[in-house]
This record gives C-alpha cells, sequence and structure tokens, in this order.
C-alpha cells in the first residue's frame, strides 16, 4: 500500500494504493506539474477511483492516459467517475496555474 502525496509525481506500483495532489487534503501549490505512473501486473487492468475532487475550472486540470477514451481532462468541482485502464498503467499528469488554489484530488487505485 503506497502513498505519493509528498512527493509530486512518481511511478506507483504495487496493487492498490492512493494519488493524492501535493498537500492533500490542503491546498495545491502554484504552478505544479506532476506526474504519476500506475503500472500493474502485465494483463491486468487498474480502476481509479476519486474520493474527492476540487480544482480551479478550465485553468487547474488533471489529465488522465491510458483509458478510454485515450486522454480524460479533468477539472472543476465535482467528483469523476471511476476512469478504467485499457491496459496494465495509467497516467495521471496534474497542472495547475498562477493563481487561485483548491484542495485538489485524491483518488485510490486497484489492480
Amino acid at each position: 500500500f503506497l502513498t505519493a502525496e509528498d512527493a509530486c509525481g512518481g511511478t506507483m506500483r504495487g496493487s492498490s494504493g492512493i494519488i493524492s495532489s501535493p498537500n492533500f487534503p490542503n491546498e495545491y501549490h502554484n504552478n505544479a506539474d506532476c506526474t504519476w505512473t500506475v503500472v500493474a501486473e502485465p494483463g491486468d487492468t487498474i480502476s481509479l477511483i476519486f474520493t474527492d475532487f476540487q480544482m480551479e475550472e478550465k485553468y487547474d486540470y488533471l489529465e488522465v492516459e491510458g483509458s478510454e477514451p485515450p486522454t480524460i481532462w479533468l477539472s472543476g468541482m465535482n467528483i469523476p467517475p471511476p476512469v478504467i485502464s485499457n491496459k496494465n498503467w495509467l497516467r495521471l499528469h496534474f497542472v495547475t496555474d498562477s493563481n487561485h488554489r483548491y484542495r485538489g484530488f485524491s483518488a485510490h487505485y486497484q489492480g
């Protein structure tokens, strides 16, 4: 079971874990640029379930690659539906601009 709160990005292995934005549940930083790659066993898929989601609409966003559609772009104040990978990896790219800060996101992944 892994936690990637302090690190801004990195590779997450293992069958389950939590990924959250830097500083969560406090406000994330301005000008953040974090990439996490979740890698499961070959042949497995990964489900990503959001438990918290709060970011500045349009300007701060989380981009998820490796699912269907190939790139999912998430922003705003609503908790997104679960994301299921179509291979054994998912990539999360979190980007924020230079003003307004919110709580960010927290998600639980499972291989």
